[in-house]
């Protein structure tokens, strides 16, 4: 491997303990020198740096995905104020808030709580329950036939499949980040697996797991980060590209699918379906896809996964 390429993938290593810093302290005051200071770098350096990985700036990033989080928590937890929502993600005031959601959104905070939420995604269109369509963020509707009834939408895209409440353990993760469209992960896991071999981490009972660290009906595809990873048992030393983290115990809904590679969608659509009716709200943390097998042992070249959502109660 030559220079190049190592100081390629130690930038993106620093880059990403930056990233993973935010979201772990998204109340906290969060600048430029703090993020610097994280990534190793001069604040000049890793401003430049930061923005050429990722293609916007260190603080374009940080009160993008401020806001995205509070989009989300104004949808999935009804019970909390806007205010307390504002200072969870760490803004140090409410009309501050209200002017960046706003001027992100293109709608006030509240008038975000009173729209319906975007429940399934179909053919990139997304929907909330009563199947009508909803924009994307600063995008108009898209036309699709008014007279797709709930029936036809209910028989396209809902799977029959058990789903249930269960506590999951703790799991400790070697991760290789992606960001942007779901079906180009695999690069992301054949970087992990290159690393990751060679260094006895991987056996037969190796199991893989998919980290979704954004919502993708609020966060634009190309800005969906999501973690290629696998479970490991004792404190690996990681360099490069390669990361750690854990996710943390807790109670999750988990639904159980054997699928093909262009089921993935349908398989989320059920679980967000089931979500709406089952007394359940979405919890702190991230949701994973939990693999079983290698999709090319399968004789219908099948993932046996488990889709987790991390949930408390209404």
């Amino acid at each position: 491997m030559d220079f190049k390429e190592l100081s390629k993938k130690e930038y993106t290593a620093r880059i990403n303990r930056v990233m993973d810093y935010i979201s772990q302290n998204m109340d906290q005051t969060i600048d430029l020198s703090l993020m610097s200071d994280i990534a190793a770098f001069s604040p000049y350096h890793f401003h430049r740096i930061f923005t050429f990985i990722l293609g916007e700036t260190p603080n374009n990033f940080l009160s993008r995905v401020r806001l995205e989080k509070a989009a989300q928590l104004l949808q999935d937890h009804q019970k909390e104020s806007i205010s307390e929502i504002c200072y969870q993600c760490g803004f140090g005031n409410l009309s501050s808030f209200s002017r960046a959601f706003k001027s992100f959104f293109g709608m006030s905070a509240k008038e975000f709580r009173q729209q319906n939420k975007a429940i399934y995604i179909k053919d990139g269109i997304r929907y909330s329950k009563n199947c009508k369509p909803i924009s994307k963020i600063g995008k108009n509707i898209q036309k699709i036939n008014e007279q797709f009834c709930t029936v036809e939408f209910n028989q396209l895209i809902i799977m029959d499949t058990k789903i249930e409440i269960k506590r999951m353990p703790e799991l400790n993760l070697i991760y290789c980040r992606h960001m942007g469209a779901f079906n180009k992960i695999g690069q992301a896991y054949e970087k992990l697996f290159k690393w990751a071999i060679p260094r006895e981490l991987v056996t037969s009972e190796t199991k893989t797991v998919t980290v979704y660290r954004d919502d993708p009906s609020i966060t634009s595809i190309d800005k969906v980060r999501q973690d290629a990873s696998i479970i490991v048992s004792s404190n690996v030393k990681v360099e490069g590209e390669i990361g750690k983290s854990t996710i943390p115990a807790g109670k999750y809904a988990v639904g159980h699918f054997e699928i093909k590679e262009t089921e993935f969608e349908q398989a989320w659509n059920t679980m967000c379906s089931w979500l709406t009716e089952s007394g359940y709200q979405p919890g702190d943390g991230c949701t994973y896809e939990l693999y079983h097998n290698d999709y090319n042992d399968h004789p219908e070249h099948k993932f046996i996964v488990d889709i987790c959502i991390p949930v408390k109660p209404l």
